[in-house]
């Protein structure tokens, strides 16, 4: 049977032969195909993956034909105990004004391969947002890879505060909705407007809105990038100026039409000094464009650096084409800005554009084998080698 054709239910799981079914469901995904091991919350016993905030939370389940193929799990503030960590990351401390049931917490989104552009994730996330209006949340947080923020700004979530280092699964973003901002999600097609606009009873001015950009700036600039699509293209030249741009190997021999077409593609994401942006080992397949700042690559556990990359300089290309773990660490040395290039807009780019997607692909054979011969000429030599003991 043919999933994608087939009429997608969305159910909460209520039994525990559900709710296990889900944890299983999390296993293939993150362990069986992503080939993250080492999560602390997976039982590779029973094959499962489980944790502490499941107990409390709404477990939400997107069948295809009788089979799970989606999932995501929904806590808030009065039924679960917020983990400390959960709450310095999301800065909570800004939300204490608002009473525990209107916040939520979304996690554990996960879509099965070859459903990932289907109608299933559109209704997971439609059911859950529906919920969260009617039991009165405001705002809904949640977190993910620097390759999923451009989703969830889509949806109509906002970054808002400084990126943190999962210990499970690296560098990600912190992020917020504003679930009854019914003038923004309108003005940006979120598809959540469509469940809103059928509820003008629950609307909402401005006044969260603007309370939040207040609050974290950074917000104002997304808002702004969606409303005029001049102003992203124009922060970016800002960054990577005319000639700075032609310098960037990876946009190298790209008329200005199609630099344009590339950099617009991506998410910028604000990095602080000290911030991991990558770890040897982890799991991603997003491309970085340096616009701003300073970062340096490290092998694990050492100070030193292999290399310190300025403005127009790309890194994480190795994980980007050959779906490999990430081979070093990268950490911003001062306040940075990036540019997130994930690897599924290069597959459209394939098949939407393959002129453009062949040139990409060379730009980054170059990248690679010049830091491969960089590497090389910097082992050491038989001469260099001191004499064994």
């Amino acid at each position: 049977m043919d999933k994608t054709k087939s009429t997608v239910v969305v159910t909460l799981a209520e039994s525990q032969e559900e709710r296990e079914a889900i944890w299983r469901f999390r296993y293939a995904i993150y362990v069986e195909e992503m080939g993250k091991l080492h999560l602390a919350s997976a039982d590779h016993g029973r094959r499962w993956i489980h944790d502490s905030l499941d107990e409390s939370g709404r477990l939400y389940a997107a069948r295809a034909g009788g089979e799970l193929v989606a999932t995501l799990r929904i806590n808030t503030a009065d039924q679960s105990p917020i983990p400390e960590s959960i709450r310095k990351a999301y800065g909570l401390e800004h939300f204490r004004r608002f009473p525990a049931k209107a916040l939520s917490f979304s996690s554990r989104l996960m879509v099965a391969p070859g459903l990932r552009g289907s109608a299933a994730l559109h209704h997971l996330l439609s059911r859950a947002y529906g919920d969260g209006l009617e039991s009165g949340v405001l705002f809904d947080f949640c977190h993910c890879a620097p390759a999923l923020v451009e989703l969830y700004e889509h949806l109509g979530y906002r970054t808002y505060t400084d990126n943190f280092l999962d210990s499970d699964v690296g560098y990600r973003v912190p992020m917020v909705l504003v679930l009854r901002d019914a003038a923004f999600l309108e003005s940006i097609h979120s598809p959540f407007w469509r469940k809103l606009k059928e509820q003008p009873q629950l609307w909402q001015d401005s006044g969260l809105t603007d309370w939040l950009g207040a609050l974290f700036p950074v917000s104002e600039r997304a808002t702004e990038w969606r409303l005029d699509e001049g102003s992203f293209w124009h922060f970016l030249t800002d960054k990577l100026n005319p000639d700075r741009i032609n310098a960037v190997p990876f946009l190298e021999g790209l008329s200005e039409e199609e630099r344009r077409h590339v950099l617009e593609s991506g998410a910028v994401l604000a990095c602080q000094p000290g911030d991991s942006i990558l770890r040897a080992g982890d799991v991603g397949s997003e491309l970085f464009v340096l616009l701003s700042g300073l970062v340096a690559v490290r092998q694990s556990a050492s100070t030193r650096p292999l290399a310190v990359f300025e403005p127009g300089q790309v890194f994480g290309e190795i994980a980007f084409i050959a779906d490999i773990t990430r081979t070093a660490d990268v950490v911003a040395l001062e306040a940075s800005e990036v540019l997130v290039v994930s690897q599924a807009y290069l597959r459209k780019m394939m098949k939407a554009s393959p002129e453009l997607a062949a040139k990409l692909l060379f730009n980054l054979s170059r990248i690679l084998c010049e830091r491969l011969a960089f590497s090389t000429h910097s082992l050491p030599t038989e001469r260099d080698t001191p004499p064994a003991d």
